[in-house]
C-alpha cells in the first residue's frame, strides 16, 4: 500500500554542525510497515523517508511514521534518523493537488 501524505511544520537540527532546519511542506510516499486488527477496526503504520544535504554537506535521512486510525485518519507516530534530531513534530495530512482554473 502507497499512501501519498503531507508533512509541514517540522523542525530538526544537524547532528554533525548542529544547525536548524525548519521543514517545508513535503509531499511524502508512505508505505505500510505494519498492520493489526484492533476492537474498531483496522490500525495501519506507515513510513515515508526523505533525504537533504545540509550546509555543512551532512547528508540528512529521516524516516516519519504515520498512524491511520481509524480509515483515513492519520496522525504522526514517530520517526528516526542516525543524522538529525526532530525539534519540533510535523503535521500530517492528506495529499492534495492544488489545480489553477
Amino acid at each position: 500500500m502507497n499512501t501519498r501524505l503531507q508533512i509541514d511544520s517540522h523542525h530538526y537540527r544537524c547532528k554533525s554542525c548542529h544547525k536548524v532546519h525548519v521543514g517545508p511542506t513535503r509531499t511524502l510516499d508512505f508505505q505500510c510497515i505494519r498492520e493489526q486488527l484492533l476492537e474498531k477496526g483496522l490500525e495501519r503504520i506507515l513510513e515515508g523517508e526523505f533525504t537533504m544535504t545540509c550546509d555543512c554537506d551532512q547528508t540528512l535521512k529521516m524516516k516519519f511514521q504515520v498512524r491511520e486510525f481509524p480509515a483515513g485518519i492519520f496522525s504522526y507516530h514517530g520517526y528516526q534518523s542516525a543524522d538529525a534530531d526532530l525539534l519540533a513534530r510535523p503535521n500530517i495530512r492528506e495529499h492534495e493537488d492544488i489545480v489553477d482554473e
